[in-house]
């Protein structure tokens, strides 16, 4: 599931490392950008609860195998793009094939971890996504450099490729269990159904307050060449700095909710409420690209702000696999992705308007405010045990 995770930010991540070069080369804005990753998240929104429910059904395995067939598809498509249509088209369906991989994740951990040690098992199997955030910009920039960026998505796709050999492999030699083994569900889950007022609490949490997990992916890279001058070569040696915050976070965070559960203790109201705060210091980015270090400064805070978002992450699917009973684990990680899928989908063109518009420090205050609502949401809707 690490790898899986890994492969998946490592596909959508290229477009967004390689954004400067791709949008010059097709004679396309910020804004336009904006609205190609728009359909990739509003495909994405769709297809996670969608692959959610047919992992519950149908299991991790089979699942998962036909969704990175899909998705390794497309991502080698991207080396076709001609124009904003093509980039549209490539990012729908690599959003649709990749909607599966969450889901499988928290699926995986419900069936195969007890109670005491989901969160950790959570954030690593999770933490795929930022170290292949981290990564890809190492592995992809000079490849890009020296063949071209179109040949960036070939590499993509045949790393898709080898997952899936690796994933029937596992099977093939018995590594990969036919059923997982059955675990006791908490009391607290008792007998509810897929929907209930906990399961629209962990969406609003997870939907709004890891909304900053956007910038962090899509927009540092526009704004680091465009504020602070970094050449396509240099951001390759900078964008893992937001990724491994993120990482951090999932695997800081991930400790701190498993102690919470071994002492059996409650919703995690402060926590979220000490993220929301702690999630202003985007805000002071402005003013990091005016000190006497502004790389050093403002990939500090990008660091910081993703580092909370993980922890947003994983304290809120936490959270919701104790309300839930586990045969709904992969319909909720489903359900809550799907919501932040469509949350950076309304954001991100946004952000590129911003952008376009020199206007950073009113983007930075949209980033901020958007887990405010979330915790709000959160608090309204979220009881203590499911009816």
């Amino acid at each position: 599931m690490l790898l899986l995770s890994l492969l998946s930010y490592a596909d959508r991540s290229v477009l967004a490392i390689l954004s400067p070069t791709i949008l010059a080369d097709l004679h396309l804005n910020a804004q336009q950008y904006g609205y190609a990753v728009s359909v990739f998240s509003v495909c994405y929104m769709l297809a996670n609860p969608v692959w959610g429910w047919w992992i519950d059904r149908k299991g991790v395995w089979i699942t998962i195998l036909a969704a990175v067939a899909v998705w390794s598809l497309a991502s080698g498509s991207h080396a076709l793009m001609v124009g904003l249509g093509g980039m549209c088209l490539a990012r729908g369906v690599l959003g649709f094939g990749e909607g599966a991989t969450f889901p499988a994740g928290l699926a995986t951990v419900a069936d195969t971890l007890p109670v005491e040690k989901r969160s950790f098992g959570l954030g690593l199997a999770y933490s795929g996504g930022s170290l292949g955030a981290a990564l890809t910009p190492l592995l992809i920039t000079p490849v890009a450099i020296r063949y071209g960026w179109r040949s960036t998505f070939y590499v993509t796709a045949v790393m898709g490729l080898l997952w899936i050999g690796l994933w029937v492999w596992l099977r093939a030699s018995g590594l990969y269990p036919a059923s997982a083994p059955a675990i006791a569900l908490p009391v607290s889950q008792g007998k509810a159904g897929r929907w209930n007022r906990n399961l629209f609490a962990t969406v609003s949490i997870y939907g709004l307050g890891c909304a900053p997990l956007a910038f962090g992916l899509y927009a540092a890279p526009l704004y680091l060449s465009r504020v602070l001058h970094v050449g396509q070569a240099s951001l390759g040696h900078l964008l893992w700095v937001p990724p491994a915050g993120w990482e951090a976070g999932y695997l800081f965070w991930g400790k701190v909710a498993d102690r919470r559960n071994a002492r059996r203790a409650g919703p995690p109201g402060k926590l979220f409420a000490g993220l929301m705060v702690s999630g202003f210091l985007i805000v002071l980015a402005p003013l990091a690209a005016t000190c006497a270090r502004p790389i050093l400064a403002t990939m500090t805070i990008f660091f910081l702000q993703m580092f909370i978002a993980g922890g947003f992450v994983v304290l809120s699917l936490a959270d919701g696999m104790n309300a839930q009973r586990k045969e709904h684990s992969g319909f909720l990680a489903g359900f809550a992705i799907s919501c932040w899928a469509g949350v950076t989908g309304l954001l991100t063109p946004v952000l590129g308007h911003f952008f376009d518009q020199r206007e950073f420090a009113r983007g930075f205050w949209l980033i901020a405010v958007l887990p405010v609502a979330g915790v709000a949401l959160w608090k309204l809707l979220r009881v203590r045990s499911v009816e």
